[in-house]
């Protein structure tokens, strides 16, 4: 059912967005607070090298060590001295000549000298300028280790717990897809027992008002109202039941077959043309050759003739008509069914496709069920097709969006058949 699809996607969106958020955060955050910690440290032995000179803060009971830090003075003509701190070999002179100028030559009195993985601070002094630089490439391995190995672990916990969405979603919507089944089931079942209790009222009324003749004029009176009443009950059982059908469509479609969608909106219009000339309304038609579709055509047929039939009863009492199947680029097809009258509002355009919605106009002069459009939405959705209402130049414009084979395909299976 397509209810519950929606409904479990729903589930497992709603859910990963969760999850994520928790991943995304927790993540951030663990990065956050290792990033800080390493430049807390960092400026901690480098202010404590400032303050204790010529101390080693790293002990040297395991030697080939590298120490995190080392510190140059920058005499006042330029002569740069080694005063504290030892990598396991010393830099070179041009090295710290390189170091000092950078740090002597940066804005600030600290911070990170690109491209070298040291975290410098710069001290005046009598005797110059202090400059104490602190090796941060250990912390940037950690960072970047903890980037690669947490970010594929943080993948993967996201990847487990959207499989486990998928397990949950199936059970957490297994009641709600029992209640709908069920309702479904009772719809088409006393749908269809309504039937034939309708069908011989409908009749046996009929031969009432055949057969009795001299009857009063109240009483014919009574007996058309009870046909006309019967009619539209047997309308909207046959509706219900179709609605009731409609989730087994997209299961079964070993019926489809290309066929000219051409054909058929010009069938279909043939039939209307004589309920819009009663209605007085002035039918325009126009329709691109040979457009062909595969798909079940009595679906579709009855999709054209919603429309139409919504444009005999809604248009305005004498408006215009327009009917327009035309090619929207390679591979669709898009058929228009426009009428004069008041515009529907934005807001409703969504809304009037949804089963029993009707407007309180509309509702008011009892026309109808609210279940046309609503059919029409079914079989545009079995058919993967858009089905949507705009309003321009004084018209609701229906459309309906449709995939289309090429006219060859259509030939080829005719041949085939004949053959």
């Amino acid at each position: 059912m397509k209810e519950i699809s929606r409904l479990r996607r729903k589930f497992i969106i709603y859910n990963m967005l969760i999850v994520t958020a928790v991943i995304g955060i927790t993540f951030a955050a663990l990065v956050c607070v290792l990033q800080s910690r390493g430049d807390e440290e960092s400026r901690l032995i480098l202010e404590r090298a400032v303050e204790q000179p010529g101390e080693r803060l790293i002990f040297d009971a395991v030697p080939q060590v590298r120490l995190p830090y080392f510190s140059v003075l920058v005499t006042e003509n330029g002569e740069v001295i080694m005063r504290d701190g030892a990598y396991n070999s010393f830099p070179g002179a041009g090295y710290l000549e390189r170091l000092a100028f950078l740090g002597m030559a940066a804005e600030a009195d600290d911070g990170i000298l690109d491209g070298y993985q040291l975290r410098y601070l710069r001290v005046e002094q009598p005797a110059g300028h202090l400059l104490v630089f602190a090796d941060t490439s250990y912390g940037d391995i950690v960072r970047d280790a903890l980037l690669r190995y947490g970010g594929l672990a943080c993948a993967a916990i996201w990847l487990v717990f959207l499989g486990l969405s998928f397990l949950f979603s199936r059970w957490a919507v297994q009641p709600i897809a029992r209640s709908m089944r069920l309702q479904k089931q009772f719809v088409a079942d006393a749908s269809h027992e309504l039937k034939t209790p309708l069908t011989v009222i409908t009749a046996n009324a009929e031969l009432l008002e055949e057969r009795c003749a001299g009857l009063p004029e109240e009483a014919k009176r009574w007996l058309s109202n009870i046909n006309q009443e019967c009619r539209d009950m047997r309308t909207l059982v046959e509706s219900l039941l179709l609605l009731a059908k409609g989730d087994t469509w997209t299961k079964r479609k070993d019926g489809w077959k290309v066929f000219s969608f051409s054909d058929l909106v010009t069938e279909k219009l043939l039939i209307f043309e004589p309920l819009f000339y009663q209605a007085g309304k002035e039918l325009r038609f126009e329709a691109a050759d040979d457009v062909s579709v595969k798909g079940d055509a009595s679906q579709l047929g009855k999709l054209v003739t919603v429309l139409l039939d919504n444009a005999v009863k809604y248009a305005d009492g004498t408006g215009r008509v327009e009917v327009r199947l035309e090619t929207a680029g390679r591979g669709r097809a898009r058929l228009w069914v426009n009428s004069e009258g008041e515009p529907i509002p934005k807001e409703k355009r969504t809304l009037i496709f949804q089963r029993f919605y009707r407007d309180e106009k509309v509702r008011a002069s009892r026309t109808g069920y609210g279940l046309g459009l609503a059919i029409a939405g079914e079989i545009a959705a079995n058919h993967h097709a858009a089905i949507g209402v705009e309003y321009r130049d004084g018209m609701n414009c229906f459309y309906v969006n449709l995939r289309t084979v090429h006219a060859s395909a259509r030939h080829a299976v005719i041949a085939g058949n004949v053959s």
